[in-house]
């Protein structure tokens, strides 16, 4: 039987790869980075002293996000990472030990493996996100075996059509990819796919299969690790759980990548607003108790494709995806808070949901500002944030050093009758309706 092994739609893949570049961390060797680490970074190995660890990033992403192939991925690479002096093998100095030795830098084939464990973790990243979403009607696991050519693992092969439930253990050592070159991949079953599959011959496991280790030592630290029998060394974790679990966490890397990509990691609405709705709530509270104001500026969300689009239409380009708000402005809605036309902070504290799921949103023919609408708990009028594209700003991003930031700043905050949103002369809908 036929396997449809096509990767999801990337928008999880990307969203699991935009939180690793948080950290774009320059390494000797791949041995320096070890199993989750990979997961909350970006490295590659005798990247250390070069400047070419943000380009090789910048090029991978794009690759992921535009579904190109390695030949595109190479092809455009390749001459920025000669001419800074990345290529073919060179004398290089092992931090560590302040050795010299001879080090294979960039070649086609290097690019091949950084190319495809870093696709393939990625997809691992946005699949698992889908196991989890999917749990309840979805609640196994089924491993499938694809075979590498010409030296195909059998130990692999004889993982081939074990069914677990998502959260057994055994899923913790052997989620793939199990290695470098590992093109096997899991699918999700409910218990209706299962009877299927069994009607139609498959001969399904539904035993974790015996575990063997072999000790194996690390070069680079002497440490001693037990290594499941068929497992390369360093894999022998869940890499997209371990991604999707980092991914959770990543809202902030929306303020520094293209908005194209931040309205992809964006398009599923819920995403944002499971790891954002209790740390923003925590956050908000602090701002609105009073105390020392500092100038910590947090990702509330991301300007959706719709929006994008719309703006694109009128030669409006913002720089920046990233939706945000800082601790001033927040007491400066508050103390608005007063008046007739105030948001309630009941209101305020939901502030990433009512980013990610708008009525609509409108764009304001006389500033270009954008207008949120959403509909207040109690029930009275609309609510509008006001967003300002392209906002400067010094500030610190997720309480970071102090720098200028683009981003889209929501500045204020009120409610409105639906008479005046609906006047065509003062508002464009550019998503959504009244």
């Amino acid at each position: 039987m036929a396997i449809d092994v096509t990767p999801l739609p990337p928008a999880d893949a990307v969203r699991a790869f935009l939180a690793r570049g948080n950290r774009l961390d320059p390494s000797f060797s791949w041995l320096d980075v070890w199993q989750e680490e990979h997961a909350s970074m970006f490295t590659v190995a005798k990247s250390a002293g070069f400047d070419v660890l943000g380009d090789i990033y910048q090029a991978v992403q794009k690759s992921l996000a535009e579904g190109k192939t390695f030949r595109d991925f190479a092809g455009e690479l390749t001459p920025t990472l000669q001419a800074k002096g990345w290529w073919g093998k060179q004398p290089v100095r092992d931090p560590q030990t302040g050795e010299t030795v001879m080090g294979q830098l960039g070649s086609t084939r290097r690019l091949q493996t950084i190319f495809d464990a870093n696709m393939r973790v990625s997809y691992a990243a946005g699949h698992w996100a889908n196991f989890e979403r999917n749990k309840k009607a979805r609640p196994f696991l089924r491993y499938v075996h694809v075979e590498e050519q010409p030296h195909p693992r059998w130990q692999h092969h004889l993982w081939h059509n074990t069914v677990l439930p998502v959260d057994d253990p055994w899923w913790e050592t052997h989620a793939c990819p199990n290695g470098w070159g590992c093109k096997c991949t899991l699918q999700s079953l409910s218990q209706r796919d299962i009877d299927r599959l069994q009607r139609q011959g498959e001969k399904l496991k539904f035993e974790a299969p015996e575990t063997t280790f072999t000790d194996w030592t690390n070069k680079r630290t002497g440490e001693v690790t037990r290594v499941p029998t068929g497992i390369d060394p360093g894999w022998a974790y869940n890499p997209g759980k371990a991604g999707y679990r980092v991914a959770l966490a990543g809202a902030d890397k929306l303020i520094s990548a293209p908005p194209e990509l931040a309205a992809l990691a964006n398009s599923d609405p819920t995403w944002l607003t499971k790891p954002l709705a209790d740390e923003f709530s925590q956050w908000f509270d602090q701002a609105a108790a009073g105390g020392p104001l500092d100038r910590t500026m947090v990702t509330v969300g991301a300007l959706d494709q719709k929006v994008l689009d719309a703006l694109d239409r009128q030669d409006v380009r913002p720089q920046s995806g990233a939706i945000t708000i800082d601790q001033r402005t927040v007491r400066h809605i508050l103390r608005d808070a007063k008046g007739p036309q105030a948001v309630s902070a009941e209101d305020l504290r939901r502030l990433p949901e009512l980013v990610a799921q708008p009525r609509a949103v409108l764009r304001d023919r006389r500033d270009g500002a954008l207008l949120y609408i959403f509909d207040p708990a109690d029930g009275s009028r609309y609510g509008k944030l006001v967003v300002r594209l392209d906002f400067s700003r010094r500030a610190r991003e997720n309480g970071g050093d102090r720098q200028t930031i683009v981003t889209n700043a929501v500045r204020t905050a009120g409610l409105v009758e639906d008479r005046v949103l609906t006047d065509a002369n003062t508002y464009e809908v550019l998503s959504g309706s009244l």
